[in-house]
């Protein structure tokens, strides 16, 4: 709910503070004394555009705040998200600060101190408040929130599911159908990829071939080096290689520990080992080195051959990818492309059925919320009929007129909500009725009877009595009351009857100070509501004691 509303150089209002109840808050006041200021400083918040006069005669510059109480609104969830998407913080519990500073030349936005666009501040006042009258914000008027609201009037939760499920099933058919066309390879592209199969195919080069081959390219060409750098090693290590060597040293010295230890010098047995362990790394190392020289050993048309192997690989590389891992999946790719044309009217055919499978469960679903919407909308026109008469609108018509829309989410239908005043006069859509009071009215009734299907917290209304009174006056105050039970109301009134019903009560008048006019607001205390109502009665002793019987309550 709107906790209090700050009004600062706004027309004719210096300053104004209002401090709002939870249930009736109804503003009265003289006629031209301006109580439509309110109603102007709430639209502002709402993100209309600051139009001429705005700024007032106490300053250069205009201010409007306002601090919102969600804990526990229906719209809270919609709130954080608006806030979230605007980058905005709100701190659990505490209030929601909405801010305008308009001056001659810019209009600046804030919520809790956070510069936000109008854009944002027109998001949030579509889910918090509709105002009903003058400066027109309703959400209800709209063919797609009345949509909604007939869904949850008639609980359609259930169809209205199904028809989504089906929705998104066809979506996600008909996507897949579309990626699977889109991946059609054309046919320039049919002959690139086949190419690029058969050119592959041919090569058949394996993971990492490229570079092992390259080692034993370089190890090649280095052969003649290698052959006779590991002849001498072997030399060094072999006694059949001719002249000293490291095993026959080490033979030697193995013949003398074998001495030692039968002298029974007892370090020769741990010298022995080592020498031991020396003569087999050194048989080892040989044998390596050996191995070695046989593996460089290559004849010229092994080389040859090795180098056309590379060059093969590396054509490959030059056109189909910097490495031998990006060729194989070009290959990859282009394979699956061909797999995807050769099997294409089979798969498409498949893919295409399940998208009319899936249109078909739509258009099903779609029938059956239609059905239920129009039997919803039969039990709605009669209890908004019945309502409005209520209100005093006794020949009024009201209708739901159904339309064909393209299948969505939302179903196969468009509406609108048909209102007429007057006999004989042919219902139009209700967001073309002229008459504030008498739209003011058609939201009372219909805001009544939608109350648990209309999660937006607040309403505003401007003068809901316009040509009406006595009995339908009692009423109306009746209606309000009601419905503030469940939603904040915020209602200027010239109705004695909707004063006595509320629960707060503001009293706007016009004054002269200093050769400036004012408009000042004021809380009334229940003497001075008693007043009030007692004026709007006519005045006298006898509009007193009226309306002393009426607050009495």
């Amino acid at each position: 709910m709107i906790a209090w509303l700050d009004i600062r150089n706004l027309a004719l209002v210096d300053r104004a503070e209002l401090e709002f109840g939870s249930g009736l808050n109804v503003i009265t006041g003289e006629t031209g004394a301006g109580k439509s200021v309110v109603m102007g400083a709430v639209s502002l918040l709402l993100g209309e555009r600051a139009g001429k006069g705005v700024v007032g005669v106490h300053g250069d510059r205009c201010e409007i705040s306002a601090g919102l109480a969600l804990a526990g609104s229906p719209a809270l969830g919609k709130v954080e998200g608006i806030l979230e998407a605007a980058g905005v913080a709100m701190v659990p519990g505490e209030p929601l600060i909405i801010r305008r500073v308009v001056t001659a030349s810019s209009s600046r936005n804030f919520l809790n101190d956070t510069s936000v666009t109008l854009a944002t501040l027109k998001k949030l006042g579509d889910v918090l408040i509709d105002v009903h009258g003058a400066h027109e914000h309703q959400s209800l008027l709209s063919p797609s929130v009345q949509l909604d609201i007939l869904d949850g009037y008639g609980a359609l939760s259930g169809p209205l599911g199904k028809v989504r499920a089906a929705f998104d099933a066809l979506s996600t058919a008909r996507s897949e159908l579309e990626m699977f066309e889109a991946e059609l390879p054309s046919r320039s592209e049919e002959e690139e990829l086949r190419s690029l199969v058969s050119e592959v195919d041919a090569v058949a080069p394996s993971p990492g071939e490229d570079v092992v081959l390259a080692e034993r390219h370089r190890l090649a060409s280095n052969a003649r080096v290698i052959v006779e750098t590991t002849d001498e090693i072997s030399k060094a290590l072999d006694t059949e290689a001719g002249g000293a060597c490291a095993f026959e040293s080490l033979s030697a010295a193995r013949r003398g520990l074998v001495s030692l230890k039968k002298l029974g010098v007892d370090a020769a047995n741990e010298l022995l080992e080592c020498c031991d362990e020396l003569v087999e790394s050194v048989r080892e190392l040989g044998m390596d080195v050996e191995r070695l020289a046989s593996s460089v050993e290559m004849d010229e048309g092994e080389f040859l051959e090795l180098e056309e192997r590379i060059g093969a690989l590396e054509k490959l590389k030059r056109k189909y990818g910097a490495t031998l891992d990006e060729v194989l999946s070009a290959f990859d790719e282009a394979s699956s492309r061909l797999d995807i044309l050769e099997n294409y009217e089979e798969r498409r055919s498949e893919l295409a059925e399940v998208a009319r499978e899936a249109e078909a469960a739509l258009e099903s679903a779609c029938a059956k919320l239609s059905k239920a919407r129009r039997k919803a909308a039969s039990a709605l026109v009669s209890e908004a009929t019945a309502g409005m008469a209520k209100l005093g609108l006794k020949d009024a018509a009201f209708a739901v007129e159904f339309g064909a829309a393209t299948s969505s989410s939302r179903g196969s239908d468009k509406i609108d909500f048909m209102f007429s005043a007057n006999p004989g006069v042919p219902p139009s859509p209700l967001r073309k009725v002229a008459s504030s009071g008498e739209m003011s009215r058609v939201m009372l009734a219909l805001k009544r009877i939608l109350a648990e299907a209309d999660d937006v917290p607040i309403l505003v209304f401007d003068e809901i009595d316009v040509n009406i009174g006595g009995e339908t006056a009692v009423v109306v105050g009746e209606e309000l009351a009601n419905l503030g039970k469940q939603r904040q109301l915020i209602c200027i009134s010239h109705l004695p009857a909707v004063a006595a019903a509320a629960t707060v009560h503001f009293k706007i008048e016009k004054v002269v100070e200093e050769g400036k006019t004012k408009t000042l607001v004021e809380k009334l205390n229940r003497s001075a509501r008693t007043a009030e109502i007692a004026r709007m009665l006519g005045g006298g002793p006898a509009a007193l004691r009226h309306a002393e019987e009426m607050t009495r309550g």
